[in-house]
């Protein structure tokens, strides 16, 4: 008898164990971009997750609030107000730390941090220190519109590589999502290599790639598409100065078909002209006949091979 008395008040003390101070009061300290969420749970996982779920409420009501202040504003239409308000509800909740935990009478009580910060600015926030940066030189990459917004938070182009969708400066790592991955893609020109095709196409539409080159090489065709996946149209094909090709040849071909997945109603694909001086071994890569996805994000290789040949790039936007 004494021993199921014993248990029974184990039971109602559990019952009403008292969660830490921090967790009852939600007063831990945060800035005005930081939003911090708490969850309890049997295990740790749940827990988090209960407290990833309340970011995304607190984000939500921030928004259902922007939107009412809106409302009452006047009927002037704010084209920031309407970037904002579309950033933080297409938000994915991936950047997520652990800020606080305790475990207590078989129940734990997490604290989850989330900033919400543009991507040039959460990068720049991780460094106290940035004296010993190296600075990018890869002449593709400094035209891109990330690595101009990197400089704009550093001050310079801070040296990157990326790898596996993350994109590494210093010892720190960020997740290239598909909007940051856009930021990559940059229409660039080149006098040197003269790069023709259509800028915008329909679904199932086809088309040709037009080069003309003026410097002697090897020749690199490649595209990358939103998701990241990479196929290589050719490669390492001997130019010399002033050679026109067309891509793929009309005489055997309907052309590149511009195509949507299924759950896509528009999409933008970037063409990149590469010549080297030397061959580089993009076998890596996929190639645009085989349906193998086996390589699908290794965008971020193509970027340190090419930092010494010439190169032009072109974007096309497709739509149903």
């Amino acid at each position: 008898m004494k021993k199921i008395l014993f248990s029974l008040s184990l039971s109602i003390a559990s019952l009403y164990a008292t969660p830490p101070s921090w967790y009852t009061q939600n007063n831990i300290t945060h800035t005005n971009y930081e939003y911090i969420g708490y969850g309890s749970a049997k295990s740790k996982a749940e827990a988090k997750q209960i407290a990833k779920g309340d970011i995304a409420n607190s984000m939500h009501t921030s928004i259902s609030s922007s939107i009412e202040l809106k409302k009452s504003s006047g009927s002037n239409y704010s084209k920031t107000f309407s970037q904002n308000i579309t950033q933080k509800s297409d938000i994915v909740l991936d950047d997520i730390s652990v800020i606080k935990s305790d475990y207590i009478d078989g129940y734990y009580y997490i604290a989850v941090k989330y900033t919400d910060l543009p991507f040039a600015k959460k990068v720049r926030s991780k460094f106290s220190d940035i004296d010993g940066i190296d600075k990018e030189h890869n002449s593709y990459l400094i035209n891109t519109m990330l690595l101009k917004e990197l400089k704009d938070e550093f001050g310079f182009y801070p040296k990157v590589s990326i790898s596996k969708g993350t994109l590494n400066i210093g010892n720190h790592s960020f997740r290239i999502t598909q909007e940051i991955l856009k930021k990559l893609f940059s229409s660039r020109k080149n006098q040197n290599i003269i790069l023709s095709m259509p800028s915008s196409l329909r679904n199932n539409e086809y088309y040709f790639v037009d080069i003309v080159t003026k410097i002697k090489g090897y020749l690199t065709l490649i595209q990358i598409y939103e998701d990241g996946q990479t196929s290589v149209l050719f490669s390492n094909k001997k130019v010399t100065q002033n050679i026109h090709l067309e891509y793929p040849n009309k005489d055997q071909y309907d052309g590149l078909q511009a195509y949507l997945n299924d759950n896509q109603t528009k999409t933008k694909d970037m063409t990149m002209v590469i010549v080297c001086e030397d061959k580089k071994d993009f076998d890596y890569f996929d190639r645009i006949s085989i349906h193998n996805e086996k390589y699908a994000k290794v965008y971020g290789k193509i970027f340190d091979m090419i930092g010494d040949c010439t190169v032009s790039s072109s974007i096309i936007e497709i739509r149903k």
